[in-house]
C-alpha cells in the first residue's frame, strides 16, 4: 500500500502513515484535521481551511478543531466566520481562555469593541497571567476613551512581563492623554534606548516635554521626529505652533 499524501510504501495493516501522519484509507474527519494541520504548518492557509472545514462538518462535537477553525478564519480575512467558530468552541468548552483571547481579538478586529472587552475580560478571569489579555485589552479601552482603564492594563502587563518593552510606548501614549507627562517620558525613554530612530517616538516624546514647558528638549524631539519622517504632519504642526509664538 503506498500513502496518498507522501508517496511512501507501507505495509496494508498501517492505519496512520508513521511518515507524514495522514489517515490512510477512507478519509474521515480526524484524516482532515490533520491534513489542515500539514497545510497550515507548510503555510497554505485556504487549504488548510477548506480541510478544517470538513473536519468540523464531521467532527461538529470537538472544540479544539473549532479553535482552529476559527484562527484560520482570522488568518484568511474572514473575522466574522472567526467569532463564530470561536462562540462554538466555547459553547463546548467554556473555561478555554486561549479561546476567549482569540474571541476578543475577533470582535475587536470586526468593530465590535463592547464585545471585545468582555471577551478579554473572560479571559483573565480564567487566567490572571494571560499576558497579551492585557495588552489587547488596553488597546480596546484606549479605542472606546476608558484611558484610565487602560492604563491599568498596560500597567498589569508590565507587572506581569516586563519583557514587553511595547507596553511602555502604549503606556505613555496613555500618560500623554492623561496629561501625565513626566510618567510618559519615563515609558518614552525605555523605548528610545531600543529605537531612537522613531519618529511617532520623537513626536510624543516632543509633546511630553512641550506640556512641561520643557520647550528646548521639545523642538529638539521634534526636529528629529521631522528628520526621520519629513511627512509627520503632526510634528510639524506643534513645532510650527511653538515658533509662531515666539514671533514678536
Amino acid at each position: 500500500m503506498r500513502c496518498s499524501d507522501c508517496g511512501k510504501e507501507l505495509a496494508e495493516d498501517f492505519r496512520y502513515c508513521p511518515y507524514c501522519g495522514s489517515i490512510l484509507g477512507e478519509a474521515d474527519g480526524e484524516h482532515f484535521r490533520r491534513q489542515g494541520h500539514r497545510l497550515r504548518v507548510q503555510g497554505k492557509v485556504k487549504k488548510a481551511l477548506e480541510a478544517y472545514k470538513k473536519a468540523a462538518e464531521l467532527l461538529p462535537d470537538d472544540a479544539y478543531l473549532f479553535r482552529c477553525l476559527g484562527d484560520l478564519y482570522y488568518l484568511t480575512g474572514e473575522p466574522e466566520e472567526a467569532i463564530q467558530s470561536y462562540g462554538h468552541s466555547l459553547s463546548l468548552e467554556e473555561t478555554s481562555s486561549d479561546t476567549w483571547y482569540h474571541l476578543g481579538v475577533a470582535y475587536y478586529r470586526s468593530g465590535y469593541v463592547k464585545q471585545a472587552i468582555e471577551a478579554l475580560e473572560r479571559c483573565l478571569e480564567i487566567d490572571p497571567d494571560f499576558a497579551m489579555a492585557y495588552y489587547r485589552l488596553g488597546i480596546a479601552f484606549y479605542h472606546r476613551g476608558s484611558i484610565p482603564r487602560a492604563k491599568e492594563c498596560y500597567e498589569k502587563l508590565l507587572a506581569i512581563h516586563p519583557e514587553s518593552k511595547i507596553a511602555h510606548y502604549h503606556l505613555g501614549i496613555v500618560c500623554n492623554a492623561l496629561g501625565e507627562y513626566e510618567c510618559a517620558l519615563k515609558n518614552f525613554e525605555v523605548i528610545e534606548k531600543r529605537n531612537p530612530k522613531d519618529a511617532a517616538l520623537m513626536y510624543h516624546m516632543g509633546y511630553a516635554y512641550f506640556h512641561l514647558h520643557d520647550v528646548t528638549k521639545a523642538v529638539v524631539k521634534l526636529r528629529r521626529a521631522l528628520e526621520l519622517n519629513p511627512q509627520h504632519r503632526a510634528a510639524q504642526l506643534l513645532l510650527d505652533s511653538y515658533m509662531d509664538s515666539k514671533l514678536p
